[in-house]
């Protein structure tokens, strides 16, 4: 979470509000978004240096703005740099699966096609927010970065989350004709 911050700061300065409401819209399927998780993971970033907020007043409510640091920026570099790694991510539902064969015929296929109607809304969603990342594309941008290649890697993000849902959709359809002709 906390390198996902560091990478949402660097695009710029922005409140704990405005980053929880950017994760909740463009990346809940990657982390939580919840005011716990976001204001938690900023508290280590201030901590650890890699964070610097300030505060100001607006009516009662004061607003903290928080920054990247210049050790935030060298952290948030090294970080991305690394390569990536393959089974780092774990799913916990192929282990439903696993398991599934101990569930009743009715439950299996019902527990399937619950998954196939998640998988159809979490495209929509992705969809959906490849579209706003368009629309931000067109629209006036800060100065000072080169936008070309942050819109390409986001872009390729998504398209890997849509692509996976298709896969999902195609596999769990196949699974369940395979159920209903041989519970």
């Amino acid at each position: 979470m906390e390198y996902l911050i560091l990478g949402l700061l660097l695009l710029a300065p922005m409140t704990g509000y405005q980053l929880q409401q950017f994760i909740r819209q463009n990346l809940s399927l990657i982390c939580s978004h919840s005011a716990g998780s976001v204001q938690a993971a900023l508290a280590k970033l201030e901590r650890d240096g890699f964070a610097t907020s300030t505060e100001t007043a607006q009516g009662k409510r004061h607003k903290k703005t928080y920054s990247i640091t210049e050790a935030g920026r060298e952290a948030f570099s090294a970080w991305v740099a690394r390569p990536m790694q393959a089974g780092k991510n774990k799913n916990m539902e192929l282990a439903r699966l696993f398991f599934l064969g101990m569930a009743d015929p009715a439950q299996r296929t019902a527990a399937i096609r619950d998954y196939l109607e998640q998988t159809v809304r979490m495209q929509a969603m992705l969809e959906a927010i490849r579209e706003r990342f368009r629309q931000a594309r067109s629209g006036p941008l800060s100065p000072g970065r080169d936008w070309e290649p942050v819109f390409r890697f986001q872009g390729y993000a998504l398209e890997y989350g849509i692509a996976a849902a298709r896969f999902e959709q195609e596999w769990y359809t196949h699974l369940l004709t395979q159920l209903e002709e041989e519970p």
